[in-house]
């Protein structure tokens, strides 16, 4: 049994079931599609389709992690032989994984479909960006479905966190009281997303040379994290991954022998 294989098991989890995998994507695209597809400003399509990124990236991430809470599988975690920091990095890379798949899809559609002048730095401002973003709300995601004691109260949370965010990242317009608060806090994962999108189908984008290589450092850093932990978890191996179960029971049982 290996104990480092939460993270192939949490990916396993995410994409064995095709119906809920074409599921969730396919809320994503219809959210989006209407900002895709729908002649508007360039900011205001941005801006939705970040709404459908921020609601997609936060509850899919709280959702989750309260079922696994519901579910006492935390509590099993923590038998296994890992720290709970690596059991808590394992979480996190999955739900990234698993949330970048659909976003990434809405982020393709709407440059295909919108962007004017498609450079690489652009490109790679938007997926580096993407990725810190995802990061961002599955952190969040994760602390308050922790705080939260049920379902229904990580939705409302979540409601007003992701509403809190979409106001100072600038997703949103604001008060002219609050237009200073809201530029300076712009400079975030998710403003930049904002900028980038509404940039590419203007044909307006101001990328410099730093945050080409900031965004190609959160690319590599994030590439280099989940292969690292999909090698530690399949051990190097074609063969499956084990349940949580069999490998806190086997955990256990070791435990009871030493």
């Amino acid at each position: 049994m290996n104990p480092g294989n939460l993270f192939c098991l949490q990916l396993a989890d995410g994409f064995a079931n095709r119906r809920r995998v074409l599921l969730r994507t396919g809320v994503s695209v219809l959210l989006a599609l209407p900002f895709i597809l729908v002649g508007m400003p360039a900011r205001a399509q941005a801006a939705g389709i970040v709404m459908v990124v921020l609601f997609t990236g936060f509850f899919g991430a709280a959702v989750a992690h309260i079922h696994l809470r519901e579910d006492r599988y935390l509590e099993r975690l923590i038998l296994l032989p890992q720290s709970r920091a690596s059991l808590t990095l394992d979480l996190v890379l999955a739900s990234i994984v698993s949330r970048f798949v659909p976003t990434a899809l809405v982020l393709v559609a709407f440059v295909v479909v919108n962007a004017r002048e498609v450079t690489a730095g652009a490109l790679i401002v938007l997926a580096g960006q993407l990725c810190a973003t995802l990061l961002l709300l599955t952190l969040l995601g994760m602390g308050i479905a922790r705080l939260a004691r049920s379902n229904a109260e990580v939705h409302l949370f979540g409601a007003l966190t992701v509403g809190l965010l979409a106001g100072i990242s600038g997703v949103v317009p604001a008060s002219q009281r609050l237009a200073t608060m809201t530029t300076a806090l712009a400079w975030n994962p998710i403003g930049r997303l904002v900028a980038v999108l509404a940039g590419l189908s203007d044909e307006r984008v101001g990328i410099s040379p730093t945050e080409i290589g900031f965004a190609s450092l959160i690319l590599v850093a994030t590439m280099a994290a989940v292969t690292i932990r999909w090698m530690r978890g399949t051990g190097g191996r074609a063969g499956g991954v084990d349940s949580p179960d069999a490998i806190v029971n086997n955990a256990t049982a070791r435990a009871k022998e030493g």
